[in-house]
Parts: structure tokens; C-alpha cells; sequence
């Protein structure tokens, strides 16, 4: 039966792919363990691997962001994770010992995979001497005693004494290990080698299924206008352009949409939603686009993997009309007004401007005002009938000259009285 991370309850265990074998991982906490000493990465599903994994040196000196295993526990050890997996493994910050005190917070050490800290692990600097508290303790191990069999590990069935990620404060080259089968803790030089038991941490919202960790699959992206890659053919007028994210873990996701290459809009959207891509049903931004061929690109990304979806059209636009859907009525006879036509328009461009003053007739009287909008001057109407209340509305025609250079028209103001 699926279900997710979250829904595991602490004590129980997950199957992770390591290096091609699976491996049981406790599950020790959910969420952040204390939001006061632990960065806000640290909320998710804990993991703790069940057995040791090998027996390797720590370093010669104490300090962890330094160590030789904090090395290799997030190259060598982090490779052998199935990669979906690794993709979806939080890149966290950790307390750890230092300068005598502890940092912690945003001030951690960078993991993604780490050993637990004595804290973590139920045991506090109040019970050891030669022990800082780093973090806090985390649930599965609450309650336990200062020596506690809870704590051991086997490898390869034997029980084994393995590291953990705290310093032995009073010289710098001891590190804190737990004794494989008692629990026993105590302070061991850190070019030993002993066991190596890696934790890390996951998105709660990774699907669990029969016990076994399901990678993390990258979101989707369909539209009913073609595949990716689609060619979307001449469009000369904004247009619609639509398509469905899908998250296969049912997270949501974070989208941006590109027009040659420039992000245009960036929003979030639920698993499953259709979304329109904005920048070609937008008619200011459209009229701007020069004519010739134009590439979309949609990525939707649930914060581990990403996808994306392009499509491409051509625009090809010599001429554009401008009207009102709906004329502007008045209270009284509409005698002169004033119309400015804004945007690109090259020299040669063929303009013509219309207005009435009857828009609302069956047939409206249309009169000839390109010579006045050129010039900038006020329009006469000749006109003086309006059966049906004088009401305004404008006609603006354009279309490219000799030179084939293109324009745009983007705003039309004016007045009348």
C-alpha cells in the first residue's frame, strides 16, 4: 500500500538502494527536531541507517566540517544512493562542537549525509564529561539511558562500535562512539577505525510503498496543442496556449515560463492544475514581438527535480485594425475630439484613423481623421445625427510600408465633447 514518509512512525523502518543492495533505515524523528538550535532544513523524515555500513578513521583531528568521514559520507557514501534518491536528500545544517561552545542554526555544518551527534542520539553533556550538547534529542531515541542497548548497531551481524559526529571537548583529537552492543558510550582517538553509521534527511512527501522508499520522479508537463517541442504554426494575434502540470508524488510545484529565452512569469500551482502561458495571450506584450520565429518554454520544478515543455510559433504580422468593442456613449452631441496612437510605427507605414460620433446607429457616419491624429490636432465632426444617442468609438488601420520595417501600436488615449 503507497503512502508517504510522514505517515511513518518512529521506530519503524524504510528500504533505501545502496549501491545496489537494499538497506533498512530506522526512522528516529519527523520534522525539526528543536526550530531554536536546528536550521529550518532540518525539517523532514529523519533517517538513521540500521546497521553500520563500514569501518573507516574519523580524522586526527576533532573538528567536524573538517573530518575525513564527513568527506566521504557525502561524496563516496552519497553516490551510492539510487539517484532519484539523491536528488531528494535535503541539503541540511547541523550543530556541531567548536571554540569550546556549539553552532548551530544557519551557523551548522552543510550535510546531506552525517553522523548523529551524541545529543541526537539521547545522551546530553550533563551525563558525559567531555560533551557538548549539539541539538537536540531526537524521539526515537527519548527516554533512553545514558547506556542504552537502543543505540547499538551490527555489522555484518556483529555487533560493532561506531562514531559519532561529536568531539571529546577537552583535546582536539577524540570523537564520542557508541559501543555496538551495550550502547556504552565513550571517547575514542578519531584515527581508530570504527563503524560508520550514516543518517540523513527527507522530504516528508516521498511515497512509501510495502516498506520500500519510493525515488522522488520529476513533475510532468502535457497540452492538448502537441508534445514538446511542438510548433505551433503562424500567429499573428495573442493566442491561448495551455498545458497540466502533474507532481507523480502529488507535491506543488513551482513554474516559470520563458518567450525567447526571457523568463516571463514565475508563479506556483497545484499538482494536476492547467495553467495559460501568459505572455502570448497578453496583447501589449504580443503586439510588441517582431514578426519571425519565437521559442516558449515552460519548466516546472517540486523543489528536487524539474521538467520543461517547449513549443515554438512564427509571427507574422503586416497589418493590425484597433476598435472598441464597445463604442463610449454620451450625454449630449459629440462634436470634436482628440486621438493619440501610441507605439512604433515607422515612416512609411500605411495609417488610417477613423472615428464616429454615431457609433451606435445601425450605420455609424465614419469620417476620415488620419491627417489630424498625424498632425496632433483636435477632430471636427461633421456629422450632426445620432438616432440612437451619440456615442464615440474609433477605427485605427496599419499595415507595413515599402520598407517591410515592422512596428507596434501600443496604446490609443484621447478625448471628447
Amino acid at each position: 500500500m503507497a503512502t508517504t514518509l510522514a505517515a511513518q512512525a518512529v521506530g519503524s523502518t524504510v528500504a533505501l538502494t545502496v549501491d545496489g543492495e537494499s538497506r533498512s533505515f530506522l526512522v528516529v524523528h519527523q520534522g525539526n527536531p528543536d526550530p531554536s538550535v536546528y536550521d529550518a532544513s532540518c525539517d523532514g523524515a529523519w533517517l538513521l541507517m540500521q546497521d553500520v555500513y563500514t569501518e573507516r578513521a574519523w580524522d586526527s583531528r576533532n573538528l567536524y566540517p573538517e573530518a575525513a568521514v564527513h568527506s566521504w559520507l557525502n561524496d563516496s557514501f552519497l553516490a551510492l544512493l539510487d539517484s532519484g534518491v539523491q536528488a531528494a536528500v535535503k541539503s541540511v545544517k547541523l550543530p556541531y562542537a567548536a571554540n569550546g561552545g556549539v553552532l548551530g542554526g544557519a551557523d551548522g555544518v552543510s550535510a546531506k549525509v552525517f553522523l548523529l551527534s551524541m545529543r541526537e542520539l539521547g545522551v546530553s553533556a550533563s551525563q558525559k564529561s567531555g560533551l557538548a550538547d549539539e541539538g537536540a534529542c531526537l524521539d526515537y531515541f527519548a527516554g533512553s539511558a545514558e547506556d542504552d542497548p537502543i543505540r547499538s548497531a551490527n555489522l555484518n551481524g556483529a555487533a560493532t562500535r561506531y562514531w559519532t559526529r561529536s568531539a571529546y571537548t577537552p583535546n582536539s583529537t577524540d570523537v564520542w562512539t557508541v559501543a555496538g552492543g551495550t550502547g556504552k558510550c565513550t571517547a575514542r582517538p578519531g584515527t581508530s577505525a570504527y563503524g560508520v553509521r550514516p543518517a540523513l534527511i527527507l522530504p516528508q512527501t516521498l511515497a512509501v510503498e510495502d516498506g520500500v522508499l519510493q525515488p522522488n520522479a520529476a513533475p510532468s508537463i502535457v497540452s492538448a496543442s502537441g508534445a514538446s517541442g511542438v510548433d505551433l504554426g503562424v500567429r499573428n494575434l495573442p493566442f491561448t496556449f495551455e498545458y497540466t502540470v502533474t507532481d507523480p508524488e502529488g507535491a506543488g510545484l513551482s513554474l516559470t515560463e520563458t518567450l525567447d529565452q526571457e523568463p516571463t512569469r514565475s508563479l506556483t500551482a497545484a499538482s494536476g492544475s492547467t495553467q495559460r502561458f501568459e505572455a502570448v495571450y497578453d496583447s501589449l506584450r504580443f503586439v510588441k514581438l517582431p514578426n519571425g520565429s519565437h521559442s516558449m518554454q515552460v519548466t516546472a520544478s517540486d523543489g528536487l527535480a524539474e521538467a520543461s515543455f517547449t513549443a515554438s510559433f512564427t509571427k507574422a504580422a503586416t497589418a493590425a485594425t484597433l476598435t472598441l468593442s464597445q463604442p463610449m456613449a454620451a450625454a449630449s452631441p459629440i462634436t470634436a475630439a482628440s486621438l493619440t496612437v501610441g507605439g512604433d510605427l515607422p515612416a512609411d507605414a500605411a495609417l488610417t484613423v477613423k472615428v464616429t460620433n454615431n457609433a451606435l446607429d445601425g450605420e455609424p457616419v465614419w469620417q476620415d481623421a488620419t491627417a489630424a491624429v498625424r498632425a496632433g490636432s483636435n477632430i471636427q465632426f461633421a456629422n450632426t445625427t445620432a438616432a440612437n444617442g451619440p456615442a464615440f468609438n474609433f477605427s485605427i488601420e496599419v499595415s507595413r510600408g515599402a520598407s517591410g520595417t515592422g512596428g507596434y501600436i501600443d496604446s490609443v488615449s484621447g478625448a471628447f465633447q
